[in-house]
């Protein structure tokens, strides 16, 4: 997910530790408020430092960030420790936090701060995560949720900016919630229906914040953000079983984004295993065509590849097709350079006409999760991770 709504996550933890404090009698202190707030903050940013060393800090090129960036911080293990390093500074740094009960719910904070605002997160959308490092390599993607979901600013900004105690705080809050529904008319992504349904939500949503008593304010914003969530979780699973159904026993995987702040059309990239053959398809889907047809989804995009060879439905409406023989693929792979770049790329397609052109088309042909080498490169890739490469059974 985008930092913004990290940050925002983590301020929705804060404030809801404190509504639970409160409600069980314990008044919280100002000062553990204001700790609360800035911990959830900096634990639902901090696994994001692993920008700091990936990319050219690896010593090769974009494949540092392929496969450092959500590397080991976006992991349980990591997480862990990043959350108790925060919380044992803050108590050094406050010594008002000390007391039993500041102490254990600021670790609530820090804890799922890096757990839950950051790694479960990051799991909802097609980027993937592999939090169970070391005992288990394998990347997880939750295909659910985009990246920027203006949802999560709606019904999170303004019970966040009616708890906000410092002015400051309640003018950047506000801008961002501006700056939600001002993008959502300026941005080609999000479609007009969409970004009035966003502006009415906004206002109506502020409208309920406002009448609600200060002390239910929290669970109002953390409540709605659960309801998005789990509203884009379910049309996934929705738009996941009638692509598996359409496509029969070859189906081996679907990268699924939804349209920004849609949960009525998602875009797929079908991967799918025919005997020798491999072969990626295109397609937009419908989990709900009672609601929304195929049809009346954006068109998908071919990103490159030839044309279908199914029949679109209201269900689905297919797009550009893709195939090759498996074992060049498996071939491919004994390239250092390709089988580094495999450990990321989750929809790979190629061309090889005299040097190996290897890219993922979740990205498109170009974009940065692609790489160019020669059959024999010069010098191999360093620092490359144990990640199980998401095409795994393609290269058997």
């Amino acid at each position: 997910m985008d930092n913004v709504t990290h940050a925002l996550a983590g301020l929705v933890l804060a404030e809801s530790v404190v509504a639970i404090r409160r409600a069980r009698g314990g008044a919280p202190s100002e000062p553990f408020r204001r700790a609360a707030a800035a911990v959830g903050v900096i634990c639902a940013e901090l696994p994001d430092a692993d920008l700091l060393y990936a990319g050219d800090a690896m010593g090769v090129g974009r494949l540092g960030y392929l496969l450092h960036h959500r590397g080991h911080t976006h992991t349980v293990v990591v997480a862990t420790l990043l959350g108790l390093a925060v919380w044992g500074i803050a108590l050094a740094l406050r010594r008002p936090l000390r007391a039993a009960g500041d102490r254990g719910w600021l670790l609530v904070v820090c804890l799922a701060g890096t757990l839950l605002t950051h790694l479960a997160l990051d799991w909802t959308n097609s980027y993937g995560v592999h939090p169970f490092w070391p005992l288990d390599d394998r990347w997880y993607y939750g295909d659910a949720v985009f990246i920027v979901e203006p949802w999560l600013w709606i019904v999170s900004i303004p019970p966040l900016l009616l708890l906000a105690r410092a002015p400051a705080t309640r003018v950047l809050v506000g801008l961002l919630l501006l700056l939600i529904v001002g993008a959502a008319w300026s941005v080609d992504m999000v479609q007009r229906p969409v970004a009035v349904l966003l502006t009415l939500g906004a206002v109506a949503w502020t409208g309920v914040a406002i009448l609600a008593a200060e002390r239910r304010r929290a669970a109002l914003a953390a409540g709605a953000w659960i309801a998005v969530e789990a509203t884009f979780l379910v049309s996934s699973w929705a738009a996941r079983a009638r692509v598996r159904t359409a496509v029969g026993p070859t189906y081996a995987d679907a990268a699924l984004t939804p349209l920004v702040g849609d949960p009525t059309c998602y875009s797929a990239l079908v991967v799918e295993r025919d005997g020798s053959t491999y072969r990626v398809s295109s397609a937009t889907v419908a989990p709900w065509p009672a609601l929304r047809d195929a049809e009346r989804c954006p068109a998908p995009t071919a990103r490159g590849l030839g044309p279908p060879s199914r029949t679109s439905t209201t269900r689905i409406a297919w797009g550009g097709e893709w195939s090759a023989p498996r074992a060049e693929l498996a071939t491919l792979a004994r390239n250092c350079v390709v089988a580094a770049a495999l450990r990321f790329v989750r929809v790979p397609v190629w061309s090889h006409p005299g040097e190996i052109d290897l890219w993922d088309a979740r990205f498109g042909r170009g974009g940065f999760a692609g790489v160019t080498t020669t059959d024999a490169p010069e010098e191999c890739p360093r620092h490359v991770p144990p990640w199980t490469p998401p095409r795994v059974e393609m290269l058997r």
